[in-house]
C-alpha cells in the first residue's frame, strides 16, 4: 500500500499532479534565479503565489476564487484596503499577505516596465543591468512564498488537513526522493 499525502483535492490523482507541478515550478524558479533569468522566475512565482493565496481566500470566503482575478486583487480581498478590511483575520497570515501585496507592486514594475524609458527618467542603465536589478524581487518572492507556505501547512495540520504543497514543495533541500532534474528529464525537459 502506497503512502498518501493528498487531501480532498487529491481525488483522481489531482493532488499528486498538483504537488509535482508545484515542485517542478519552484525548482524552475530556483534554476532561473541561479541562471540570471529573474523575470521568468518572477512570472512563475506570481503563478505559484496566486494559486496558494487563492486557495486561502477560497477557504476564508467559503467559495471559489475567480480564475481571472489577479494576484493584486486576491491580496486586496485577503488584507483589504485602508478603507475596507479583507477576509483575513489571522495576524500571522495578514503580515505575510501584506508583504506579498507590496511585492506585487515590485513584480509589476519588473514585468511591465523593464524595457520602458520614461520621460522623467534620468538613468542611463542598460537593459541587462535593469534585468539584473530584478534579482532581489525574485528572491523576495521566494521568501514570501515560503513564509506563507509554512503558515499554511501549520494551519492546515491543526485542522487535520494537508496543503497541496506538502511535503516541502517550496523547500527542495528538505524533499526526499528524486531530484528535480530527474523529474524534468522524465517530462522530456532539460534544465
Amino acid at each position: 500500500m502506497e503512502k498518501r499525502y493528498r487531501d480532498i483535492g487529491g481525488h483522481d490523482g489531482l493532488g499528486d499532479r498538483r504537488y509535482a507541478r508545484y515542485c517542478g515550478a519552484f525548482d524552475w524558479v530556483m534554476h532561473c534565479v541561479e541562471a540570471g533569468y529573474f523575470l521568468e522566475a518572477i512570472a512563475v512565482l506570481d503563478s505559484i503565489i496566486w494559486d496558494r493565496l487563492s486557495s486561502r481566500l477560497g477557504y476564508l470566503s467559503g467559495g471559489r476564487v475567480d480564475d481571472r482575478a489577479t494576484l493584486g486583487t486576491i491580496c486586496t480581498q485577503l488584507v483589504g484596503t485602508s478603507e475596507k478590511s479583507g477576509s483575513e483575520r489571522d495576524t500571522s497570515f495578514r503580515d505575510v499577505e501584506l508583504q506579498i501585496k507590496k511585492w506585487v507592486i515590485k513584480r509589476n514594475q519588473a514585468v511591465h516596465a523593464t524595457a520602458k524609458v520614461f520621460r522623467d527618467e534620468t538613468s542611463e542603465k542598460g537593459f541587462r543591468s535593469i534585468l539584473r536589478s530584478h534579482k532581489k524581487t525574485a528572491e523576495e518572492g521566494i521568501r514570501y512564498l515560503q513564509a506563507f507556505d509554512l503558515l499554511d501547512t501549520e494551519s492546515r495540520q491543526k485542522a487535520g488537513k494537508i496543503p497541496g504543497s506538502y511535503p516541502n514543495a517550496f523547500f527542495p533541500e528538505l524533499r526526499v526522493g528524486e531530484s528535480f532534474i530527474a523529474n524534468w528529464r522524465r517530462e522530456g525537459l532539460s534544465p
